[in-house]
């Protein structure tokens, strides 16, 4: 009996004293020595929808101490979502990995951080970041009219006698979605390699033409929309650069994936917009794409890899 009484006493102490913690790093105690090794098991995509459940699991069963020493203090798990009070508590959750379940009702920026303690050491964090969005609403400053072509939204344009798609193409089953999330392909559309590209335009519809490309012009400007993204502005911002979207073309950074060595990460997001051409070019295995840069006032020109590379893809009516 006395030792159960033992045990409470402890645990209540345990607890009164993690309550009195803030969501912040908690560096009071003298003691030099660290809990180590906390980490979430996996990472959320960079977006997620509104009212998406996103579980994240804290893995703290190879944690250690820093010095090296054995830990035999219980550890204990809490939450904290963007700086503010702690969300759940866990005591004692030394045998488990603990998952929290967070769920975003609105859009916006979200920073979850996983907090370990144990003893008297300093606590070990770990903060995971991504960003809430709704189709509908957080891509603004678009333009242009709008047709439902295979059940989907797109903006479209008459640019020099011609009938463009004037958003990127998304849609298909062919293409990635940015970093895997596909709530964002009405957004940003998909990357296609050069092969997918030349068949993932809708019927009567068409991957342009290099030549077809350069009609529309040089000035990059013309064709840039002075969009934001929950609010952000998406081109980086450079005083030479007068965005007018002139030609209710609606190019936006959305950047593009080198799947060399299989990676699917997006590089060049919010400088590049980078676009496939239907024409060859002259080193076999490469195509022709055109490409936007955020501080480069002309439309550029460049070839790259059929299958490696995947861009965005604009299309033209037949």
């Amino acid at each position: 009996m006395k030792s159960m009484k033992k045990a409470i006493l402890y645990l209540a102490l345990t607890l009164a004293a993690v309550l009195s913690f803030s969501c912040k790093k908690d560096n009071s105690t003298t003691n030099t020595v660290y809990l180590e090794g906390l980490y979430i098991e996996e990472d959320p995509v960079p977006y997620v929808g509104v009212d998406t459940p996103v579980i994240l699991t804290a893995n703290i069963s190879s944690m250690y101490l820093s010095d090296g020493s054995t830990l035999k203090d219980p550890i204990g798990i809490y939450w904290c979502v963007n700086g503010g009070a702690r969300d759940t508590l866990t005591l004692d959750a030394s045998k488990s990995n603990p998952s929290f379940l967070y769920v975003g009702e609105e859009t916006g920026e979200v920073s979850i951080a996983c907090y370990a303690f144990a003893g008297n050491y300093y606590n070990a964090s770990y903060t995971v970041s991504y960003s809430i969005i709704d189709p509908d609403t957080s891509l603004s400053g678009l333009s242009g009219e709008t047709t439902i072509i295979d059940g989907n939204k797109f903006y479209v344009s008459f640019i020099n006698g011609e009938n463009w798609l004037a958003c990127n193409l998304y849609g298909t089953e062919s293409g990635i979605s940015y970093h895997l999330a596909d709530i964002t392909d009405s957004i940003l559309g998909k990357f296609y390699t050069w092969e997918e590209a030349l068949t993932a335009c809708p019927e009567g519809w068409e991957l342009p033409s290099a030549e077809q490309w350069d009609s529309l012009g040089a000035d990059a400007c013309s064709l840039m929309a002075d969009a934001t993204l929950l609010e952000k502005q998406m081109w980086t911002y450079w005083p030479n650069m007068q965005i007018s979207n002139a030609k209710v073309f609606n190019a936006i950074p959305a950047g593009y994936v080198d799947l060399t060595g299989g990676d699917t990460n997006v590089q060049g997001f919010n400088n590049y917009a980078v676009f496939w051409t239907r024409s060859e070019a002259e080193k076999e295995g490469q195509a022709q794409y055109r490409y936007i840069y955020a501080d480069q006032n002309d439309v550029q020109s460049g070839s790259g890899s059929k299958t490696s590379l995947a861009l965005s893809v604009r299309c033209i009516k037949k």
